[in-house]
């Protein structure tokens, strides 16, 4: 007959077993074994780029030129590749015509989704998932873009044509779909609630504002990592990011949700200085762009370069920026 001390271990034996059963045969090196392995992978296998890039300026400023123009000056560029645009302001489409017509390589998107109802045009709800459904989209083909044996189209790049115009996207969305205070984008642009006067009542409500708007942050960063460059392009607005009427430290900055230059790794500024004559006549303009910020090359972090200028009578001097498709990012 088995002693005490032999039934004691069958006993544990039959309880283990029964805890296999109940939770499965996992034990702590099993739970970490997906990490293990990704870890082994993430040794050789980085992100394909860093190109995150913001690009700010006034209206008529060359921002969006500096992007068409390293997509089509890429000698690395697959005969494949598209660049993408989402074109909230008419921009890219404009500068896409006047300057590139023949090339159907450039995909120009309108985001905007119009309302079917009589009182207002744009429905911001569906331009919010419109907005993601173009981006995961995109990131769907560079997923599969990334297999040297993949041979349908590509996407080089994506451009964002007016994300200030996407910031007010988010808020009204906000306004109307997640708070309740409005019906439509009318009710949305005065804060009001269906003509109830309703408000924004907490602070922290507006964190759905920037919830929304990060959204396309995170596809975004996504893309990148996978290859595809993401250019945003947006106007400036004066401001100090704060609370109040203190005019005196204001400065012009992007127009977007405050918090976006912390996600973004390379912030260009671009600008346009008038030289005139006695008359007041514009003789010369000079276009620059200031890299305000370079995380991916410190050499680059202050430098301004001039990448177009025209004079009263003469031909344009285009140039470019050539970090933009030379491998200095």
């Amino acid at each position: 007959m088995a002693g005490f001390g032999d039934t004691a271990k069958e006993q544990k034996k039959l309880k283990e077993e029964k805890v296999k059963e109940e939770v499965g045969p996992a034990t702590q090196d099993d739970a970490f074994a997906a990490l293990a392995k990704e870890r082994e992978q993430l040794k050789t296998t980085r992100p394909k780029s860093h190109q995150f890039i913001a690009v700010a300026g006034h209206e008529g400023s060359g921002k969006s030129g500096i992007v068409f123009d390293a997509y089509a000056k890429d000698k690395n560029r697959d005969e494949k590749d598209e660049l993408w645009c989402v074109d909230f302001d008419g921009g890219s489409s404009m500068l896409h015509d006047s300057l590139y017509p023949d090339d159907r390589s450039i995909i120009d998107y309108d985001p905007w989704v119009m309302d079917k109802g009589e009182r207002t045009v744009n429905d911001y709800p569906g331009t919010h998932k419109r907005v993601l459904d173009i981006c995961k989209y995109a990131h769907h083909i560079a997923e599969k873009q990334l297999d040297p044996d993949y041979e349908g189209k590509r996407v080089w790049g994506i451009l964002v044509c007016g994300i200030d115009l996407w910031d007010q996207v988010c808020v009204n969305n906000m306004r109307i779909t997640d708070l309740g205070l409005a019906k439509d984008g009318i009710d949305a642009a005065d804060n009001r609630g269906a003509g109830k006067g309703d408000r924004v009542g907490h602070q922290w409500d507006w964190a759905i504002r920037k919830t929304r708007f990060h959204q396309l942050t995170a596809i975004s960063r996504r893309l990148v990592k996978a290859g595809v460059r993401v250019f945003w392009e947006t106007h400036l607005r004066k401001t100090n990011y704060s609370y109040g009427g203190n005019e005196d430290n204001a400065k012009w900055r992007p127009d977007w949700e405050k918090a976006s230059n912390n996600y973004l790794p390379i912030i260009l500024i671009c600008d346009r200085n008038d030289e005139q004559d006695e008359d007041g006549i514009v003789i010369k303009s000079e276009y620059t762009v200031t890299f305000e910020k370079c995380k991916t090359n410190a050499s680059l972090q202050g430098q301004r370069r001039t990448f177009f200028i025209t004079k009263l009578g003469e031909p344009p001097e285009w140039r470019g920026l050539s970090e933009l498709y030379d491998g200095s990012l």
